[in-house]
């Protein structure tokens, strides 16, 4: 049907903010969310740093939710309350119930688990024994919340969403996918508005220490809280981030009958695979190109009509390299990369790891909505091989028309969303 779609609402958590304004000011003023970390109860791990929620900050923030009271593992958590936060942003709080046929698409990653948890909790003297764990009255409720669609189910049912529901778990790219599949739907006239973003935390012994043996974050202690530094000669590693963003993505005839506010309009989207390396990008940033070509091609853009990149930008010496390579490659006409204004929130707020994609594509949007290019902190020393505007240290006074929103995850899983600048309804 290829109806427009408009994004009418946000959600975020994050340790920047707790609401839009507060991550969107937080983003223009340079404020870094990144802090001494260590998993609970050890003292000794690499890893020093991350950008973590504080649990008494956002149990304040969020105490008007009732549905939060439920046992639920910590990045379902996150996603239930940005969903909720999303709906009211929109005006759109109990429309599942009123009939409006909503779906939801979340990108999520590996379950939380602690083992130490379920096995102290039989006592020290027992020791491990999975038996007695698995005939205990919590397990079935354990097994259920640890459910890789959990996410997702749990924002369907508590707001009655009858539209297409998806769960996706592709790596650094798993929010940024399901944006892009939401925009599709919604095109096709499968629903009439999605919740479409990411929630993950990865904060824990178990998935920190597999993001370390496969030597992706940073174990440095120099830089302390400036610690990620994309594109910058001395970056080091990923920074892992723990929150959950979600955006209303509508038809346009839907929000346009309600007079809805409208932040920006969602106009591509593009997949692809490296085919190359689990734990590296492709060198020349071939699937990066194709993911990027691919967006364009869907919004009927030509790549000179770009203004700005929300780039991955992780700060590691591989992608950072591959996706500057790739974004030469594909605006190279006129050189017309020279141009572009690119930059890497991921700086200021870490990286989310599943979710990523969609504080990232709430950056992108609001720099179309407000025309403030939010900058890359942290890039002292630019990488000659890194050469582009990267907006570095303070945010830019630009007015974009266009944007992407750049993930890229492990195993060379690509996604990028191409937006525009709302200008209102069609005749």
């Amino acid at each position: 049907m290829n109806e427009r779609v408009v994004i009418t609402g946000f959600g975020i958590v994050s340790s920047l903010g707790f609401d839009l304004r507060t991550y969107w000011d937080a983003l223009l003023l340079g404020r870094s969310a990144i802090q001494p970390w260590q998993p609970k109860g050890i003292t000794d791990f690499p890893v020093k740093y991350a950008a973590s929620v504080a649990d008494e900050a956002f149990a304040r923030a969020f105490s008007d939710l009732p549905e939060l009271r439920a046992p639920m593992e910590r990045r379902t958590r996150f996603g239930m309350a940005a969903a909720a936060r999303a709906l009211q942003d929109a005006s759109l709080v109990g429309a599942g119930s009123a009939g409006t046929v909503l779906g939801v698409a979340m990108g999520s990653g590996v379950p939380e688990r602690c083992p130490e948890d379920m096995f102290l909790a039989l006592g020290p003297e027992e020791g491990p024994c999975w038996r007695r764990w698995f005939t205990r009255r919590e397990s079935r409720s354990l097994a259920h919340r640890h459910g890789n669609d959990h996410l997702s189910a749990s924002i369907a049912r508590h707001h009655r969403c009858t539209g297409p529901v998806l769960n996706l778990n592709t790596a650094c790219a798993g929010a940024a996918h399901a944006l892009g599949l939401s925009f599709r739907a919604l095109r096709r006239g499968e629903a009439e508005c999605m919740l479409a973003g990411g929630a993950d935390s990865v904060l824990n012994i178990l998935t920190m220490g597999a993001l370390l043996l496969l030597g992706a974050p940073s174990t440095s202690e120099d830089h302390g809280d400036r610690l990620c530094r994309p594109f910058d000669l001395q970056r080091s590693g990923l920074v892992a981030a723990e929150g959950a963003a979600v955006a209303v993505l509508e038809r346009e005839r839907h929000a346009r009958t309600r007079g809805a506010r409208v932040y920006a309009e969602v106009c591509g989207y593009g997949s692809s695979l490296d085919a190359y390396r689990i734990t590296a990008p492709h060198p020349e940033g071939a699937g990066a190109a194709l993911a990027m070509r691919g967006a364009l091609t869907d919004a009927g853009l030509r790549p000179d009509e770009v203004d700005y990149i929300n780039a991955h930008g992780t700060s590691t010496p591989l992608n950072d390299k591959s996706e500057t390579l790739a974004i030469k490659t594909v605006f190279a006409e006129g050189d017309h990369f020279q141009r572009l204004l690119v930059s890497s929130t991921k700086s200021q707020i870490g990286h989310m790891i599943a979710a990523a994609g969609a504080p990232e594509f709430i950056a992108t949007a609001m720099a179309l909505h407000t025309g403030m290019v939010p900058a890359t902190i942290n890039l002292d020393t630019p990488d000659p091989e890194c050469a582009l505007d990267y907006v570095p240290h303070r945010p830019r006074d630009a007015s974009p028309r266009t944007a992407i929103s750049n993930s890229f995850g492990f195993g060379g899983i690509n996604a990028c969303l191409a937006l525009r600048r709302f200008i209102g309804w069609s005749a």
